[in-house]
């Protein structure tokens, strides 16, 4: 007779089994058990509306604590008589007018940027919807063949998740990854850029080596120019950077709280490029760019379990000096999937977070356009019916809202993808557009999808001048 201890550890490894196999399977767009969430916002709990895995205590508990959440009113965007709003493919994307000014304005530098010899940067931020490069992977290949560039863009030289999968990546030292989100134990003061992560390390000395995936496209492991973003607030920190045995760069940055940054030029295309380091307190490392020489590099920032991108719990100041050093011409921000969960007839709570967060841009880049996406067509089980998520059109209604009010476009995802009933039709394409838990796209799926948003842009900005 088997014991009931044994029954529970049967079934145990079972689970764990189908979950290891599914961990797998899931990279090439298939899913044997549904996604595990964060736990969901309580509608009507106001304290479970704002936490989202926020320490107590932090900007996006407190909804006073920001001045920049209020627009500015000196470095608004003067636009011209007689722009209106344009509506693409019944209002799958909305422009209106400052959007359309400060749109145009980043097309004419991405057309200029190989002539000039400059490098223009879209900052793609999301949820895990575009984790692993992808939609982003897709949009950068059609941006990098129209304008010029090359190089995956933005990475956290610590990735332990594997979230970045656009370059090969290994560590050596005790690295610790910290979130703006998540309490960290960082011995010291440590603040947030746009990817709401910093990685750090333990004792005296780490390195990590960076170096293109062989079976990645070439021009996606063409970089030939990185630089480094880092605060080094105690103590100096000297840098070595060498590929192979000839040294790039020898340097010893001093203490300071503001953000330093080490450029290397003249990368040999297709190396391996070894970054060394030694200081007696561990400096934080807010991120690694690799790009070519000049055109559109596009980065991909995914923030796994996030609602909204996070900007109240960075450091602003250093936002805007990142910004300075990043060249950024244009942001797309992609949320909403983690609050398809939450169940509520009215989301006005998201909204009110939502606009904050946009607010901030505002401020922060008043010259830099905002294209907000919606959130993507879901379904659920009902019973033993899968039916459409209902509450998706509602969600996606108050992020267009806030896009809106903050002057920004808005691209209509479950409009693009065919209306609120479309994740049951993609889910049921062969190959499947959408995963079993019929909220996350298959890789499949995040290929079409970025065609979509790629095709919506064009025709805006064909759009733009047309007129």
């Amino acid at each position: 007779m088997i014991r009931p201890i044994k029954i529970f550890l049967y079934f145990f490894l079972i689970l764990l089994l189908i979950m290891i196999i599914d961990r797998g399977l899931s990279h090439m767009g298939i899913s044997l058990v549904p996604a595990i969430w964060d736990p969901p916002l309580t509608a009507g709990d106001p304290t479970a509306q704002i936490s989202l895995n926020s320490p107590p205590g932090t900007k996006e508990e407190n909804d006073s604590v920001s001045v920049l959440t209020k627009p500015s009113t000196d470095n608004a965007v003067v636009v011209p008589e007689g722009i209106k709003t344009i509506y693409i493919n019944d209002s799958a994307l909305i422009a209106p007018p400052q959007f359309i000014q400060l749109f145009t304005h980043f097309c004419n530098r991405a057309e200029k940027a190989k002539e000039q010899g400059l490098l223009v940067r879209i900052l793609h931020i999301g949820d895990s919807q575009i984790e692993a490069d992808r939609i982003t992977g897709t949009l950068r290949k059609k941006f990098q063949n129209r304008y010029g560039g090359s190089g995956p863009g933005f990475i956290v030289p610590f990735d332990p998740q594997h979230v970045n999968a656009t370059v090969r990546l290994i560590n050596k030292g005790d690295w610790q990854l910290s979130y703006s989100y998540r309490k960290n134990n960082y011995p010291g003061n440590l603040n947030f850029g746009f990817s709401a992560k910093a990685a750090w390390f333990k004792g005296e000395s780490a390195s990590f080596i960076v170096s293109p995936i062989v079976w990645k496209s070439q021009k996606l492991g063409n970089f030939t120019r990185a630089k480094l973003f880092v605060t080094t607030e105690k103590d100096s920190l000297f840098i070595r950077v060498r590929d192979n045995s000839t040294l790039l760069s020898s340097v010893v940055l001093p203490p300071l709280n503001d953000i330093q940054t080490l450029t290397i030029d003249q990368i040999p295309p297709e190396k391996k490029v070894t970054f060394e380091f030694t200081s007696g307190h561990s400096p934080a490392f807010h991120g690694l760019t690799l790009d070519g020489d000049y055109g559109v590099a596009v980065d991909n920032m995914a923030m796994r379990g996030r609602p909204w991108p996070g900007v109240r719990l960075a450091e602003h100041q250093l936002l805007k000096s990142m910004s300075d050093e990043l060249n950024i011409g244009l942001f797309i921000l992609q949320f909403g999937t983690n609050i398809l969960p939450t169940r509520s007839d009215d989301y006005h709570f998201y909204y009110s977070h939502f606009v904050k967060e946009l607010k901030i841009f505002n401020t922060l880049f008043p010259d830099i356009p905002v294209l907000v996406i919606g959130v993507q067509a879901a379904a659920g089980l009902s019973g033993n019916e899968v039916k459409p998520l209902q509450r998706a059109r509602l969600i996606s209604e108050a992020q267009r809202t806030a896009a809106l009010e903050c002057h920004m476009g808005f691209i209509d995802l479950q409009k693009a993808m065919g209306g609120v009933d479309a994740a049951i039709l993609w889910a049921n394409h062969k190959p499947p557009l959408i995963s079993s838990d019929y909220m996350h796209f298959s890789r499949k799926g995040a290929y079409e999808i970025a065609i979509k948003i790629w095709n919506l842009m064009e025709a805006l900005r064909t759009k733009i001048y047309e007129q």
